[in-house]
């Protein structure tokens, strides 16, 4: 398992590969690139399995990398680096079917974390090239599906629960967490919370004969009042009146 590491920030790359567990990982070595160019040049001499790669370099950048890797056919599993929250580089990066998208600085636990979940994403695709092709990510498949409305349907009731929360219990920027659920469920995380929450009310004062401040309570609302509005709002119904 080789890692190649391209950022045009020298003390950035030798502080990333200073904190990489690489004995833990089973990653046999790490290549580095100050540029494109230099990171290209690795990439056809050597078989890279998985990239760490910066977005905003001089010359070129990141993302035109990847363009020319595509069209050469090189495409190891790609982690995007960048010190901005653009939601333009997230959308380009699923373009370019990259593994994840993390914003700098990253912490050595954070670091390892993101590479060991690459690393298992990328080992049974080695082993059977036939599972997924190299066009397939994560962020599109099955997998990225349940895992998200897992998450929403077992913390319902909790009153925080928004992209933010999500994203960092499933490793993954929240920018680019909102635009992947918006590609594949066509609908904003939080108007997707918000209906499972008033599925879950409407059961609950149809199917039960808890108090609407518990149902509210229940289904992550805590406010009464505001649950009002949200239920009126959505069924055109009072609580009371649906319940009825």
């Amino acid at each position: 398992m080789n890692l190649l590491i391209i950022d045009d920030e020298y003390y950035i790359v030798q502080g990333l590969v200073g904190m990489i567990d690489k004995e833990d990982l089973g990653i046999d070595h790490i290549f580095t690139g100050y540029s494109a160019q230099q990171g290209i040049n690795v990439l056809r001499k050597e078989q890279i399995d998985l990239m760490l790669l910066d977005i905003e370099m001089p010359k070129e950048t990141g993302l035109e990398l990847l363009e020319q890797l595509n069209a050469e056919g090189l495409q190891p599993t790609t982690i995007i680096l960048s010190g901005h929250q653009r939601f333009d580089y997230a959308q380009e990066a699923i373009h370019y079917h990259c593994f994840n998208y993390l914003l700098k600085p990253i912490g050595k636990q954070n670091l390892n974390q993101e590479l060991s979940r690459a690393i298992a994403f990328l080992r049974p695709n080695q082993a059977n090239p036939e599972h997924v092709t190299g066009s397939d990510i994560k962020i599109n498949d099955s997998g990225f599906v349940h895992t998200v409305r897992s998450y929403i349907r077992d913390h319902l009731s909790d009153a925080d629960l928004n992209r933010v929360k999500i994203a960092d219990a499933i490793h993954l920027n929240p920018d680019y967490l909102s635009f992947c659920f918006h590609k594949e469920f066509e609908t904003t995380l939080t108007a997707y919370i918000n209906s499972k929450r008033m599925d879950q009310a409407k059961y609950l004062l149809k199917n039960t004969n808890m108090s609407i401040a518990d149902i509210a309570e229940q289904v992550g609302i805590p406010n009464t009042s505001y649950f009002y509005r949200q239920f009126k709002k959505t069924t055109g119904q009072t609580p009371q009146q649906y319940r009825k």
